[in-house]
């Protein structure tokens, strides 16, 4: 095996609010629509006011009925219920009946006082019936103090791992639809933010009033926008990648300012009244104020056009893998739809060689490359009937499936791979109908690995497929076997005693690496991005989770046979159990302990270090402590390995968590070993704002890279210094399509190696 057909690359972008998102295809066919009696299904901030649901249907449709209950079987009345363009109000019973389009469509259900649930439908002539079950929310109340004076604080906004709230002018806030748990409550708000989160837990349908949340002043990030001249620049917002915004936009010196933020490494970046990031700005916080951070920006330029001829089509702006530049790479615009006359006017983007491409509901498809640059004229992105791949899917008897996605994701050597909050989202996608038939139109000339997902995961198929299109090229005939969604997840939840434990929650989720291991591919490599936002927006589409009954058995149906972890809370969230790799249909015993709190020391330790858990827990933080110390209030029990990376040095450690007991562990760092070099393009000009990282070199077949945030990026000139532990080691520059890999490197600790230069492709 070559090095090239076992890399991986994850870049992980995390992020409440990003001023700069990856490019996140839609399918045409079918687009979706949230369903929620709140905007986006987003919790409802302190203070604000519903919007009106207002039931319709749709004239001379299919009668779309349904049931809508809660775990324990109770009917959930006043539940809300969109499909489509219709709407609709469950009665006292539950029950709803509405009118609705022939076809696929995404259906949801949503309650205040429960978490939203929604699933692909497919309405036939004689109609459908869409049944859900929604998960009893929790409620938490309380109020934001001031850490020293004690007084409320009016506005803060209140954040658990998927909800925001605003509290009110009397400090007062209210988090509602809540699963049965444990949550870690942080505020922030002017400044001062939460030094240690305020853990909280919930039973089934739980509420729980008065909890106190403190802030206090943290330390002060302030800074300077620049363009690439070094002018201020008025005007441009600044935020983290992570979400962390500045007080306000850059005053008319270019003066910005960002408080409330913890300790840790962060990377800034500035857009806004026309200007568009130009790479990024890093920095390490701790306990003192920062001062001198320079946020460079660069004008953007805004692409108007049509398409020819006019029509609907989603119209992107692609980066040229053999132009552009790899600092711009993240910096990619999301997609726009054209009007009815085929219009498009793109958000403003950095002025660089681009390709834009159109894909249409018609089938037609085309792109344009471009330059852009200020006072361009208007594009016009001709299109003509494309590629298409028709089929249909069906399980191993032969049987069509319904209602799941049809992904083609093109590929030259290696796979991109976009997942949005575990959902996958990138390439063409189209819904099967009732007949397990799809057609994916308007499709360019190129390689595809065809898969199919089922909401948004992968399911298993029974051979890998690629197919070779040219320009007008039309597949049809394409069948896609797959194994059916229908499997069962059974099982017992008991106690450390082994007696069983009843109304424990028991739900069913797949990380990165078993998501992406479900999908298959004959690629020579993947680059997958993983956006995580934590609002709360979007349908909800996870699998329903369970109570344990009196006798603490459990059913999880309607499972992809695929590999997934088994988790079980009890007692509030006191009690945890986890089982990983459980492929359905199996029959399981989830042990339930105490979680219990992991601290440590890490010696040698200055400034910010993080700490990452490897274990049944997996967590990653950053600390700014004085004498090393840190600690993880919510660990399950096991064994874990410790690792801690700082500018200081790295170091591991291994720890057994043993229920109950709160568990100590000291890591001594070593001093990192330093990297340096420089990274030329294949006509020997230096590349600058490429990504670097460097990652452990086993010795075999492949190299597997994987990055949370943003890398490190080289100089103009080419030239980078980057620090990392000691051992054997391999070079990776994140180009495009595939990264450039040096391996066979041995670090040392406290000692510099030169590498020279690498050329790029």
């Amino acid at each position: 095996m070559g090095i090239a057909a076992a890399i991986a690359v994850a870049l992980w972008w995390k992020h409440r609010a990003a001023s700069v998102s990856p490019a996140v295809p839609k399918p045409i066919a079918a687009v979706e629509k949230t369903g929620s009696a709140r905007p986006n299904a987003a919790p409802i901030e302190q203070g604000s006011a519903e919007v009106p649901f207002v039931p319709n249907n749709v004239k001379d449709g299919r009668p779309l009925t349904g049931t809508v209950t809660d775990a324990s079987g109770g009917a959930v009345a006043g539940a809300h219920i969109e499909a489509g363009d219709a709407r609709a109000l469950t009665g006292t019973d539950g029950k709803y009946t509405m009118l609705v389009k022939e076809g696929t469509l995404l259906v949801s259900a949503a309650s205040p006082d429960y978490a939203p649930q929604s699933r692909y439908v497919v309405v036939g002539a004689a109609g459908a019936t869409a049944d859900f079950s929604l998960v009893p929310g929790g409620v938490i109340e309380g109020i934001v103090r001031d850490e020293k004076t004690r007084e409320p604080v009016a506005g803060a906004a209140v954040m658990t791992t998927r909800h925001r709230v605003m509290a009110g002018a009397d400090g007062r806030f209210r988090i509602t639809g809540l699963k049965p748990g444990a949550y870690e409550l942080e505020a922030r708000a002017s400044g001062r933010t939460t030094k240690k989160p305020t853990i909280v837990g919930l039973g089934v349908a739980e509420q729980v009033a008065d909890v106190e949340i403190l802030v206090g002043a943290g330390p002060v990030v302030r800074g300077v926008v620049v363009d690439e001249q070094g002018t201020p620049v008025a005007g441009v917002n600044v935020s983290t990648f992570r979400g962390d915004e500045a007080t306000g936009p850059s005053d008319a010196k270019g003066n910005f300012m960002i408080e409330g933020l913890a300790p840790g490494r962060y990377m800034v970046m500035g857009s806004g009244d026309g200007f568009v990031p130009h790479g990024g700005a890093a920095f390490e916080l701790a306990d003192k104020d920062v001062d001198g951070v320079r946020v460079v920006v660069r004008k953007g330029v805004k692409v108007r056009g049509h398409v020819e001829p006019r029509q609907v089509c989603e119209v992107r702006l692609d980066f040229d893998d053999k132009m552009l530049s790899p600092r711009e790479m993240p910096m990619l615009v999301s997609p726009t739809t054209t009007d009815a006359n085929g219009e498009f006017e793109l958000p403003a983007a950095s002025p660089l060689p681009y390709v834009i491409a159109a894909r249409c509901a018609s089938g037609d498809q085309g792109s344009e490359k471009v330059t852009l640059a200020p006072g361009m004229p208007d594009v016009t992105v001709h299109v003509a009937p494309g590629a298409s791949i028709a089929g249909r899917v069906v399980d191993g008897s032969g049987k069509p499936v319904a209602a799941v996605t049809v992904m083609a994701a093109p590929r030259s050597g290696s796979e991109r791979t976009v997942i949005v909050n575990g959902l996958v989202t990138s390439g063409a996608q189209v819904i099967t109908g009732a007949d397990g038939k799809f057609e994916l139109k308007g499709l360019s000339a190129a390689t595809y690995h065809v898969s199919v997902l089922d909401r948004g995961k992968p399911l298993p198929m029974k051979q890998d497929v690629t197919l070779t299109l040219g320009a007008t090229d039309h597949k049809t005939g394409v069948e896609l076997a797959v194994e059916r969604p229908d499997g069962t997840i059974s099982g017992t939840v008991v106690g450390a005693d082994g007696q069983p434990i009843a109304d424990a929650w028991v739900s069913v989720r797949q990380d990165i690496e078993d998501l992406i291991g479900g999908m298959g591919s004959g690629a020579e490599s993947r680059m997958v991005t993983v956006q995580e936002t934590d609002d709360g927006s979007g349908p909800d589409r996870e699998y329903a989770p369970a109570l344990t009954d009196e006798h603490g058995h459990f059913e999880i149906h309607g499972l992809p046979r695929t590999p997934w972890t088994v988790v079980a809370e009890a007692q509030h969230g006191a009690l945890r159990g986890r089982l990983p790799k459980v492929t359905p249909d199996a029959n399981v015993t989830v042990k339930a302990l105490g979680i219990t709190e992991l601290r440590g020391i890490v010696h040698g330790a200055a400034g910010v270090f993080t700490v990452e858990l490897d274990g049944p827990t997996r967590q990653q933080r950053s600390f700014a402590s004085a004498d090393g110390s840190f600690s993880f209030p919510r660990v399950d029990p096991g064994p874990y390995d410790v690792h801690v990376t700082s500018s200081a040095g790295n170091g591991e450690a291994k720890v057994e968590v043993v229920a109950g007991k709160q568990a100590m562990v000291e890591v001594t760092l070593a001093s990192n070993a330093i990297v340096t070099g420089t990274v030329v393009d294949a006509q020997g000009k230096p590349v600058g704002g490429a990504g670097i990282t460097i990652v452990p070199d086993t010795g075999a077949g492949g190299v597997r890279i994987s990055i949370e945030g943003p890398p490190p990026m080289t100089n103009a000139d080419g030239t980078f210094r980057i620090e990392a532990k000691a051992g054997p080691s391999a070079l990776a520059v994140l180009t495009q399509p595939r990264p450039t890999i040096k391996r066979g490197l041995s670090l040392t600790a406290g000692q510099t190696l030169d590498v020279g230069t690498i050329k790029v492709e």
